[in-house]
């Protein structure tokens, strides 16, 4: 292995060098673009003439970065592997529409001719592709980025809904895609699963300030292109970083911001550029506390990144380190309605911000480092093999205080009754997940085929101390257990995927998935329970994408996609048993156990592995300074992990169970405009109908079972939608966004004296730059943002008579230097 490790990072090949030509045409009708600047290297080298024709010089190097701007057009940037010849022909097709359009279809192309072995992957869509999803690229990242929580970015992309514990998007941060909750939406970064092995969930502030260090954002609705990881039912999420030395400069960024309910942030952020023409680094380390918009939810956050790239002439490799120490104070309960109205107190303000997690030591302590190892090596002109290793080890703990505690329930040896105390409890997690994800891509007459695979470790040890109570019985030790447990799991997968083309405008992508996942749960210190589950899966998807006409003067660039997808998910592991809850355990419930009150092998009941059946249908119209984009989805879902009435542990994990038939569908449009350069108004609009078809669950006031068919899903907005406007002069930037958030339910019942009233919030974003100032500084930049700019008044989610309040007003102010 250490041979081979070697051998990748040394492998260089004999080259005499080469110039490059060719032609620079508009993507939408194919005309030539006069004017083009041709930068390789960071160093302009040609202008394009009237018939869109560039030649350079000779270059020595086996690759280069090639940049292609003209006004009008989104840059282009690629990494051209030179041909062992003396000139090289590389052809680019410029997009005159603005970067970052939506799309519904989706129609916002990657570039033709970049490298695979950067930043595509299987978890990717092109316009090719059958499916729908939307970008979210650099420039919309740079303008509405402050350093709050990843979720909130995605919020302006049809289909998301998000919210935060803290009511201002720092700190534990939550989505939803078509209504489904964020451990059933599939999480990439660089193609690496981040979804946790055992709960499914993403926890996104393990992830603090990583928006400075994204290339650009994929949202994927419905099962889409992902073939591992965990199961993509709602969506999935693809983040990519960025490449040091690819296309960047040698430069030191330091960004200071502060805002609303005393929010500050400092970053410090590096990138070396292409350095002996082969190698390149970057690096951030930032610091990030705010006190929180709900009382007691402050957070305090370290993160860092480090980055290397290598390049030759057939390899690319990448070595990457993340993470960062986080501190949060618990916030995840919601309020009742007396809080909401002002009755508590008298003053509404102060009420609304109430957090009943009043002690002070309260508070969650986790770190999880992570590690990664991509390499590319292109054997062939249409053969690349890629292999990424990754291992994530994560520890932390927190803390729960509680009252009226009967000790029956934490110590063995006490009877029911006998110790009724006051106690912190300490919950402490230390794991480790390890991976591999290998993929060979062969591109053919007939299209391309990937063949690929996912091997993934995981390991947990749980514990469950009390650290204090006001009565504990005599001889008690310190940090009593009260849960003391290991859990593993193993993934195996494997998948074909093909993306023929049947024709000039018609594509197809036939897919094939076979999956195996074990959950063990063994070492468990005070019961000796024992669980053993596999759950394996076998998912084929096909879909079509034809292009119905090609762009010319007289109508637009028009296509129709559909495809057909299914998936399988394995409950969570908790879902199963769940070890933490005295109530699951052998003293509670002996007749779910092997050997009864003794514990042993898990007899009790499970919940099953969820099936969904996706269908999608699509059509894109692509003008010049405009699109617009329409598509229809059907989710059809058996055995559906739905929340159990809107309750929640205390844990602050929603209640699971499974629903007989359940069925997700609806409309999305998006649609963009550019009347003029630098001037684009875009938006997009989700009608949802989100419903069971077949479920009874235990009504929580009645105690009885009640048919919920026909019935919304609770934590489900019937609608949403964004609209904005964005501009830049010269220097200046502006951004003004709209968010409309429809009804939702806090449980299935559809309550209507319980639900979440629809509301509208406003933002806006400003910008300046100035450039070449005195001192040799380059750049400095200010900009703001004003979230929730009329001031208001709303509620995020609820969940049964309890709602997690959003904040008001708030403004949030980034200053950054760049030498």
């Amino acid at each position: 292995m250490r041979f081979v490790f070697v051998f990748l990072l040394s492998f260089v090949s004999a080259f005499a060098g080469s110039a490059l030509t060719g032609v620079v045409t508009d993507w939408s009708n194919g005309r030539p673009v006069e004017g083009a600047t041709v930068e390789v290297d960071l160093e302009e080298v040609a202008v394009t003439n009237k018939f869109g024709r560039y030649e350079t010089k000779n270059f020595e190097q086996e690759s280069v970065v090639v940049k292609v701007t003209r006004d009008g057009y989104s840059p282009y940037t690629a990494i051209i592997v030179l041909a062992d010849a003396d000139q090289t022909e590389f052809n680019v097709e410029l997009k005159p529409f603005a970067t970052g359009a939506e799309s519904a279809g989706a129609y916002e192309e990657a570039p033709k001719y970049k490298m695979d072995d950067v930043t595509v992957t299987t978890t990717r869509a092109t316009s090719d592709y059958p499916v729908t999803f939307t970008n979210v690229d650099r420039e919309t990242i740079d303008r509405t980025s402050f350093g709050q929580d990843l979720p909130q970015l995605f919020t302006q992309t049809p289909s998301v809904n998000t919210y935060s514990d803290g009511g201002n998007g720092f700190g534990y941060s939550y989505l939803r895609l078509r209504g489904f909750s964020q451990n059933r939406v599939g999480v990439y970064l660089n193609g690496i699963p981040l979804n946790d092995a055992e709960s499914h969930e993403v926890f996104w502030i393990d992830l603090p300030d990583f928006a400075e260090d994204t290339q650009d954002m994929q949202v994927q609705r419905g099962i889409g292109s992902s073939l591992y990881g965990a199961a993509s039912l709602g969506g999935s999420i693809n983040l990519v970083t960025k490449t040091p030395g690819l296309g960047d400069r040698p430069k030191l960024r330091a960004e200071g911001m502060y805002g609303t309910w005393n929010t500050r942030r400092a970053s410090l952020q590096f990138t070396t550029g292409r350095v002996a023409k082969k190698y390149g680094y970057a690096g951030r380390l930032s610091r990030m506390d705010s006190d929180g918009y709900k009382y007691g939810s402050w957070v305090k956050m370290w993160s860092y990144y480090m980055a290397a790239s290598r390049f030759s002439g057939r390899h690319t490799t990448r070595v990457i380190f993340y993470g960062g120490p986080e501190k949060t104070h618990l916030a995840y309960d919601g309020v009742t309605k007396d809080y909401l109205e002002g009755t508590v107190t008298g003053d509404k303000e102060k009420d609304r911000r109430y957090n009943s997690f009043t002690y002070p030591g309260e508070i969650d302590n986790f770190f999880q480092p992570h590690y990664e190892l991509h390499d590319t090596w292109r054997v062939l002109d249409n053969v690349s093999v890629d292999n990424s290793l990754y291992l994530f080890r994560g520890d932390g703990y927190y803390d729960q205080y509680r009252t009226n505690q009967d000790l029956y329930e934490y110590f063995n040896d006490v009877f029911a009754g006998q110790y009724i105390v006051t106690l912190l409890r300490r919950r402490n997690i230390a794991e480790t997940d390890g991976g591999w994800v290998p993929r060979a891509t062969w591109k053919h007459k007939y299209g391309q085929t990937v063949f690929g695979a996912e091997l993934r470790l995981h390991s947990a040890h749980h514990e469950g101390t009390v650290q204090w109570a006001s009565d504990l019985p005599p001889n008690s030790d310190p940090d009593e257990h009260y849960y003391d447990y290991r859990v593993a799991k193993q993934v195996y997968s494997g998948y074909v995927h093909n993306l023929f083309s049947i024709s000039d405008p018609l594509n197809a992508m036939v897919d094939l998935q076979v999956k195996s996942q074990r959950y063990q749960m063994k070492k468990d210190v005070l019961y000796d329970v024992t669980l053993d589950q596999t759950f394996s899966a076998f998912t084929p998807r096909v879909g079509l994408n034809y292009r119905l006409f090609e762009a010319n003067e007289a109508r637009p660039l028009t296509l129709v996609y559909g495809n057909v997808s299914l998936a399988q998910r394995e409950p969570a592991f908790r879902d199963l048993y769940n070890a933490q809850d005295f109530y699951s355990s052998p003293r509670y419930a002996p007749y779910r156990f092997e050997n009864g009150y003794s514990g042993g092998k898990y007899v009790g009941p499970t919940l099953s592995d969820e099936k969904l059946i996706d269908f999608e249908f699509g059509a894109i119209a692509q003008w010049q300074r405009a699109h617009l984009g329409v598509n229809y989805y059907r989710m059809e879902l058996t055995d559906a992990i739905v929340t159990d009435n809107g309750q929640l542990d205390d844990l602050g994990n929603l209640l699971s169970a499974n629903a007989d038939k359940v069925r997700h569908q609806g409309l999305e449009i998006v649609g963009a405009v550019e009347p003029v350069a630098n001037l684009k108004f875009s938006g997009n609009l989700a009608l949802a109908d989100h419903r069971f078809v077949k479920y009874s669950e235990v009504d929580w006031y009645t105690y009885e079972l009640t048919s919920r068919d026909g019935n919304r899903i609770g934590q489900d907005p019937d609608y949403l939608a964004n609209l904005q406007v964005t501009h830049k002069h010269g220097n200046f930037t502006f951004g003004l966004g709209s968010r409309f958030v429809g009804q939702q339910f806090t449980d299935n019942s559809e309550d209507e004296a319980t639900a979440v009233k629809s509301y509208l919030l406003v933002y806006l974003d400003l910008g300046y730059q100035l450039h070449n100032l005195p001192g040799n500084v380059p750049l400095a930049e200010l900009r703001m943002h004003v979230d929730n700019l009329f001031d208001t008044e709303y509620e995020t989610v609820g969940y049964g008579d309890t709602y997690i309040v959003g904040a008001p007003r708030a403004v949030y102010t980034t200053f950054a230097v760049e030498l």
